[in-house]
């Protein structure tokens, strides 16, 4: 069976990823991946009717909506993270089609968290502190709604990535920015700020096998962390990273003036994947049989 699939913020680090594995199933997939460039299958997410005329053009069988922004400005990311998903959702009830559909959320949803909590599952509260965290809470609660209506529709809650491509507002992303900058001999030195900080990073080309297990085995109406559940020191990534590409740790200057984090930095934060675990199960069962 070829499933028609609608795949939003395909240029991201890991809608590249993602869109790369479909494609290179074209028996199982067909991939429509509209872009905001102008070009002839331009979408701009934030307009309703342009995403209605989409969805009826196109008529998924499956929608994966990673678009989102990581800006702080606070209208910014409610145009895109809120207002775009909410059209969306409303598009497809409209539509009577029968969709699935994957909503891309994030770890910066739970915000304040205490380290004995971790791991952290997915029904723990949501007290975002940034103004990407709240959108991202808002847009989950955007899917309980359509669920409660009978939308096919399930969350994968994504915690840090790492790979090629990532947007340099993240940790890895303006790592790896500055190392290539290092080579190209514009700067001497590694610049970050504090680095005591625990997370949970996942490989993307793991995230998009996590994130298809969710796609097809998730329950609707429920959420999914996408992570390792492995905790990972800021340090720790760091000195990983700078091996892989063959430099010392002695070229890394660490300060909190080196941030571009702004407001409450969570000291400790990873999953629970248990739920995720299973599914990655189920797939494994039916690839096999």
């Amino acid at each position: 069976m070829n499933r028609k699939v609608l795949l939003t913020g395909s240029t991201g680090a890991l809608g590249q990823a993602l869109a790369g594995r479909l494609r290179a199933n074209p028996e199982s997939f067909t991939v429509f991946a509209p872009r905001r460039d102008g070009g002839e299958n331009s979408v701009d997410l934030r307009h309703g009717d342009q995403i209605a005329r989409t969805i009826e053009r196109v008529r998924p069988d499956l929608i994966l909506h990673l678009a989102a922004t990581f800006s702080n400005d606070f209208d910014e990311a409610f145009a895109v993270n809120v207002a775009a998903t909410r059209h969306m959702l409303e598009a497809v009830e409209a539509s009577g089609q029968p969709v699935r559909i994957v909503l891309i959320g994030s770890a910066a949803e739970y915000g304040a968290v205490i380290a004995d909590e971790n791991p952290i599952g997915e029904d723990h509260v949501l007290r975002p502190v940034s103004a990407y965290g709240i959108t991202k809470a808002w847009q989950t609660e955007l899917a309980y709604l359509h669920a409660s209506r009978g939308a096919n529709i399930v969350v994968a809650r994504i915690f840090n990535l790492i790979g090629p491509h990532l947007s340099e507002r993240l940790f890895v992303g303006r790592l790896h920015m500055q190392i290539a900058e290092l080579r190209r001999g514009v700067r001497t030195r590694i610049e970050v700020g504090p680095l005591s900080a625990i997370r949970d990073y996942l490989p993307i080309d793991d995230a998009v096998t996590q994130l298809l297990a969710v796609a097809d085995f998730g329950k609707a109406g429920k959420v999914y962390h996408v992570a390792s559940g492995q905790p990972i020191t800021m340090r720790e990534l760091l000195i990983r990273e700078l091996a892989a590409h063959g430099l010392p740790e002695s070229i890394v200057v660490e300060g909190a003036a080196l941030t571009n984090r702004r407001g409450y930095d969570v000291p400790s934060i990873y999953a629970d994947i248990a739920r995720t675990v299973a599914l990655l199960k189920k797939r494994e069962f039916h690839a096999e049989h």
